[in-house]
């Protein structure tokens, strides 16, 4: 019985990554190339069209602890579907959408759907199916994942062309309506191990209630108050704050007098990076730890900001920061899950984890058009530059100071 789970949870993996690839890689990446044909035939600026994303953001940061309880109470399979009709129906409804206020309005529900099929539901299946080597797999989601986004991206870079923006919203949520559906209620399932351990706790006495309270409320103290936590919340916004940075790559490249088809192929880099940095990044979690593999990020991180710092119209660095660049953004989606259980524990990993991935629509609603707002004022990204080498210099600080903070509230407890 235990090889047989053993091995049906590399289809659970296989499962959560397929779906992550279409709701994360194809919806929500694909956002970027929609902005400039939709905004043309609107007759709306990009910036007032984009907001969109901003609102997006904001209803995923505070549906993250919401999502985080619900996906412990209801039945995977309930959520999958649940989810995947909030998220897709919207994206599907744009095709036939005329007003800027459609994309405000379905950005909501959207957004709501994607909490869990992109945030959630592969860490959190990843963690009650598999109990040795979860960086790796971890890992191992985030490549499948990436190389899905490399397929979509000029896929519907195509479809458009050749079809428009309406038809390609129609086709794609259509494709992944189906596509979504089909392998989440075939393929997901429960860990029966873990479903019996639920049924057990659900049967306990009164007794274990009130403990179950007590436990709730010391989790609470721990989100709340714990220095452990903020400091691991703010690594994790420094962190995407500087992945975002590849949504104004494009526009660095040609400000720099680099042609866009170039910029474009040197930019496919970064998604090579990413692929690869997802595995590497799992292994060395399992090998080293996470906190060495994190000082290694950050040291990529580093050196890539550098090399863009003096680009000064060379492809050939450009190119090389920009893979390296995606070998350290690949590591929020693996060291995110990681981190909450090295700081706090898998116990509560289910509740914590919400929390704790609410940085990357922060760093997003904050970071991303703070970029934007400073290239416009000083004419070029030398500022921003500046900025990420100090913030990811003040990111080992948070993790150090973090991990040892949140040891001693172990040891304490």
């Amino acid at each position: 019985m235990k090889k047989q789970i053993w091995n049906y949870a590399w289809v659970i993996l296989l499962a959560v990554s397929l779906i992550r690839g279409v709701a994360g890689a194809g919806i929500n990446t694909s956002a970027g190339i929609f902005l400039a044909p939709v905004s043309r035939d609107l007759d709306v600026g990009v910036g007032r069209l984009s907001l969109y994303l901003s609102i997006a953001s904001i209803a995923n940061l505070l549906w993250l602890p919401i999502a985080g309880d619900l996906i412990n109470k209801m039945k995977i399979k309930r959520i999958i579907v649940l989810s995947t009709l909030l998220q897709v129906i919207p994206f599907l409804c744009l095709g036939y959408m005329n007003s800027v206020w459609a994309w405000y309005i379905f950005a909501v529900p959207m957004a709501i759907g994607a909490t869990f099929l992109v945030n959630l539901l592969g860490p959190i299946l990843i963690n009650r199916w598999f109990h040795k080597n979860i960086g790796l797999v971890m890992g191992l989601m985030m490549m499948i994942s990436s190389l899905m986004g490399a397929v979509f991206q000029p896929m519907l870079t195509g479809l458009i062309a050749a079809n428009g923006w309406r038809s390609t919203y129609v086709l794609f949520g259509l494709f992944a309506l189906i596509f979504i559906l089909v392998v989440g209620l075939v393929f997901i399932k429960e860990n029966p191990a873990y479903q019996k351990s639920q049924q057990a706790n659900s049967k306990k006495t009164t007794k274990t209630t009130d403990n179950n309270k007590k436990n709730k409320n010391i989790l609470s103290k721990v989100i709340l108050k714990s220095p452990a936590f903020y400091l691991l919340l703010l690594f994790m916004v420094i962190l995407t704050g500087f992945a975002s940075f590849q949504q104004h790559a494009t526009n660095f490249g040609i400000a720099m007098g680099l042609d866009i088809t170039i910029i474009g192929k040197a930019l496919s880099l970064s998604m090579m990076g990413s692929a690869i940095g997802s595995v590497l990044i799992g292994i060395s979690s399992d090998k080293i730890g996470i906190i060495k593999t994190c000082a290694g990020i950050i040291t990529i991180a580093f050196i890539s900001i550098i090399l863009y710092r003096f680009v000064n119209g060379s492809i050939l660095i450009f190119a090389f920061a920009s893979f390296l660049h995606g070998l350290a953004s690949s590591s929020i989606s693996v060291v995110g899950p990681l981190l909450t259980i090295e700081f706090f524990g898998q116990k509560d990993y289910p509740t914590i984890f919400p929390f704790v991935m609410t940085s990357l629509p922060l760093a997003t609603i904050i970071l991303l058009p703070a970029y934007g707002f400073i290239y416009d004022y000083f004419g070029n990204y030398n500022p921003v530059f500046i900025f990420l080498l100090g913030a990811v210099i003040i990111s080992v600080f948070c993790l150090l100071i973090g991990y040892r903070s949140s040891r001693r509230s172990m040891i304490k407890n």
